[in-house]
């Protein structure tokens, strides 16, 4: 805690039957770093006390603030005046919503401002009386260069009684408002044909009241026919696999005779092998089945012409050596320097519920299991303990190994730094963690590192930051920074000449629960254990105690793309405003395997 918006939000109990029904919908991730973001200033020093004020909006109006977890007997909007200059905990509190938490940094002789809008606390309404209010497609736009292919990713469903639903394309209207430029197929696919500008409109229609959404869509570049196939390239070019491991081809292109290229859906393809020693899918999965080499074949017709291209693939009792897990999960809710509202409630709860899907997962062929599973939780999670903790527990690992750190608590974000708040977290950065001691501890582990962000503001751990308009230093509005930004965090990142110190490399698989413009959320239902609404949706869709449905293929393997897919559906169904974000995108990468 400790920064200007740290914004940490807390749930009011909500009736245990909305609560079961909501668990039921999906999740995601694997370090996990549950922070109530935030942005941070630095406290005024000690013996300065020259007074400035506090200006406070919230949308709607009427909330009762507190400072330091006392009651002002102020209602939003107010002017506070000539209080000392330094940091304050600013909760608003409304009947029916949710309560907020906000660090404010008062400097001498200024106004700060904070301006927040209130999520409301879900309610039950009768289903009889529900109704239909919008739909929401993703993306909201997207650039295309002509003959490329785009697909709708999400369309959702939103109700009078706060409650939605993930619909599909099938269920809808689709069409696209200049065919020419843009045509889209009743399943979603979207194929760029010419230059221009175009919106695929997707409508929905339920109880007789429909809505609509739409998705601007770019396209660049002259129309060119494809030409004539003359090759393809498969990748990758060899693969080791253990005996009933299966591994996906990465990508097949065709090539054709005037210098362009695309993509090739594995399912128009035809792959055959010269033993049994191997298998594969019609989607391109390929399975070991006993110790020896194979080569794959893939084959692709286009316009009478058909081109191949092979795997080499080795297939052994195991791979080379097995790799080796080991965890630490860190949950941060009894603050030492903060009140009763400045405490979270959810992360050592968060923590069982981590451990739970690490004690169950067995990887590979010979089920290994994680050979170490550490936790801090609340006093004990001091800034030294965590960055000794991930010193002591990930010791000795190779480059086969694969570490899991997970972090549930405060967080903050400054000029696109973000930050961690351990338990001792006293309103000095030097006291927080950044995100580049963080990276600078992980990077010194070998191997694969997983991490798991549940926190507000949290995709700034992974280049989702923040942009300033340059003439008044304030952060521009969301609809603003979303038209400039590219939402992917790999494209994000062509824009910075330094990547380093963030969790964007090729060793790290993240998740976070929101953007580095939202909070996260934390419920705290009657008669139940509190939690992390990201955090419960990943155990919702990663445990076996239920079912791994996250596991869409059912290959008891849950890939990073697989849990945010999960989660990501999951938390929009539980109409809470914090979307999940991941990097790399599309990973195939077991995070979680049984």
């Amino acid at each position: 805690m400790g920064w200007k918006n740290i914004l940490f939000k807390y749930k009011k109990n909500i009736k245990t039957s909305k609560i079961n029904s909501l668990l039921k919908l999906p999740t995601l991730i694997i370090i996990f770093i549950l922070l109530g973001a935030c942005t941070y200033y630095p406290v005024t020093p000690p013996g300065y006390q020259t007074n400035g004020n506090i200006q406070i909006y919230s949308t709607p109006a009427g909330a009762s603030i507190y400072l330091n977890g006392t009651q002002t007997g102020y209602t939003s909007p107010e002017l506070i005046k000539n209080i000392p200059a330094e940091g304050y905990l600013v909760t608003l509190k409304l009947e029916g919503y949710l309560n907020s938490n906000n660090f404010v940094q008062v400097y001498p002789n200024q106004t700060s401002e904070l301006n927040v809008s209130l999520s409301p606390n879900p309610y039950i309404v009768p289903p009889d009386k529900r109704e239909l209010t919008k739909i929401e497609v993703k993306p909201a736009y997207m650039d295309l260069s002509v003959m490329d292919t785009g697909y709708i990713e999400s369309i959702t469903a939103y109700y009078s009684d706060n409650t939605s639903k993930i619909i599909s394309t099938n269920e809808c209207y689709i069409y696209s408002s200049k065919p020419g430029i843009a045509f889209v197929a009743p399943g979603g696919e979207i194929n760029a044909l010419s230059d221009g500008q175009a919106n695929i409109w997707v409508e929905y229609t339920e109880s007789n009241i429909t809505k609509k959404d739409n998705i601007l869509i770019n396209v660049y570049g002259e129309l060119q026919e494809p030409g004539n196939l003359i090759g393809i390239s498969v990748l990758p070019s060899e693969m080791s696999l253990a005996i009933g491991d299966s591994k996906p081809i990465s990508s097949i292109t065709a090539h054709y005779d005037n210098g362009l290229e695309q993509a090739i859906n594995p399912n128009n393809c035809i792959f055959s092998i010269n033993n049994s020693f191997v298998s594969v899918s019609n989607s391109g999965i390929i399975s070991g089945n006993a110790v020896g080499n194979s080569i794959v074949t893939v084959s692709y017709t286009e316009n009478n012409i058909t081109k191949t291209d092979t795997i080499s693939v080795s297939v052994s009792e195991t791979i080379a050596s097995d790799s080796i897990y080991r965890a630490l999960a860190v949950g941060v809710g009894d603050y030492i320097y903060y009140g009763e509202d400045g405490d979270l409630i959810a992360p050592p709860y968060d923590v069982n519920k981590i451990k739970e899907i690490f004690n169950d997962c067995q990887f590979g062929s010979n089920n290994i299991g994680f050979s170490k599973i550490k936790e801090l939780k609340n006093t004990q999670a001091t800034k030294t303990n965590i960055l000794q903790g991930i010193q002591s527990t990930f010791s000795g690992a190779d480059e086969n190994d694969v570490s899991y750190f997970y972090f549930s608590g405060h967080g903050a974000l400054l000029d696109q730094v973000s930050y961690l708040c351990p338990s001792d977290f006293n309103g000095y950065t030097n006291s927080a963690i950044s995100v580049h001691e963080l990276e600078s501890f992980l990077s010194a582990i070998p191997g694969t590192k997983v991490v798991f962000i549940d926190t507000c503001h949290s995709g700034g751990f992974i280049g989702k930051d923040i942009s300033r308009n340059e003439t008044t230093n304030n952060i521009v509005s969301e609809e603003e920074y979303l038209s400039d930004f590219n939402d992917s965090v790999i494209n994000s990142f062509a824009r910075y000449s330094i990547t380093r110190d963030l969790l964007t490399s090729s060793e790290y698989q993240v998740l976070t629960s929101s953007h580095w413009y939202q909070l996260s959320y934390e419920l705290h239902p009657p008669n139940e254990d509190p939690f992390g609404v990201f955090t419960r949706a990943l155990y919702e869709g990663c445990s076996l105690a239920n079912g791994i449905p996250a596991d869409v293929n059912m290959n008891n393997k849950i890939s990073l793309n697989e849990a945010y897919n999960y989660i990501a559906q999951w938390v929009a169904a539980m109409r809470i405003n914090q979307d999940v974000q991941v990097h790399p995108l599309n990973s195939t990468f077991a995070i979680f395997e049984y």
